[in-house]
């Protein structure tokens, strides 16, 4: 279980210091880095930070028009800094129309990412547990995407949706090639891990096809890098 950090996690920091952030993630321990926009670094740039910080690129968070505009562009930089995935973090999926809309573009996008080794992937959030026709939006989503499309399920909101993430991920069995670490409490507020009501070695055991453990903290009650150093150490623990 390699733990990877989602940079938007600490993304006050790297607005200061896009640099020295990704460095303290390699610091700490993390393994890989999940992007959230590139800090203006060209793609030699970023593989060279990345070198220096001994991390690897699990992937990027593209929005739907990157997809649909300019994916060519994403795929080249993508490819020359060694990430395995494009993933769209966000859709609408409140209807048939806009499932069957994101489908065709996620299913585009994979036969292009397939032919240099790359995949592409859908990340939850809460919305898309809205029931159409009797099923979930997102089971909806991955009955009309391709196996080059993965599911990049993020557990603190299958758990504020009320649905049970160990079953759920169990549910999309090899689908699920990443994971999104998150922690929830009883209140639905994000907080260190070791403080939350997931019992993450549960979602280990049951991701056995998970490729990737991505931590992604959004809420803090103390210094950032004192919460990430947290949430490392309660996962190494698992």
């Amino acid at each position: 279980m390699e733990i990877s950090l989602q940079l938007y996690s600490i993304h006050e920091e790297t607005k200061k210091d896009f640099t020295g952030s990704v460095k303290k993630v390699g610091e700490i321990g993390f393994k890989g880095v999940e992007f959230a926009g590139y800090g203006g670094l060209s793609s030699e740039e970023q593989k060279q930070l990345l070198a220096e910080s001994g991390l690897y690129s699990v992937g990027t968070h593209c929005g739907l028009q990157v997809f649909t505009d300019t994916f060519e562009e994403e795929l080249q930089y993508s490819q020359a800094i060694g990430s395995k995935y494009i993933i769209c973090p966000w859709a609408k999926v409140d209807t048939l129309e806009q499932i069957d809309h994101l489908a065709q573009v996620l299913n585009e996008a994979s036969e292009k990412a397939a032919k240099v080794g790359i995949k592409v992937g859908y990340h939850n959030h809460d919305h898309e547990f809205v029931m159409i026709n009797g099923e979930y939006a997102l089971d909806l989503l991955a009955q009309k995407t391709n196996e080059n499309v993965v599911l990049e399920l993020d557990v603190f909101w299958v758990a504020y949706a009320g649905v049970d993430p160990v079953e759920y991920i169990k549910k999309w069995g090899k689908r699920v090639e990443l994971i999104h670490i998150k922690q929830i409490d009883k209140n639905k507020a994000n907080v260190d891990i070791p403080d939350g009501i997931i019992d993450m070695k549960q979602i280990k055991e049951a991701a056995q096809y998970a490729t990737y453990f991505v931590l992604e903290h959004e809420e803090y009650d103390k210094a950032v890098w004192d919460a990430l150093e947290n949430d490392f150490e309660a996962l190494n623990r698992i």
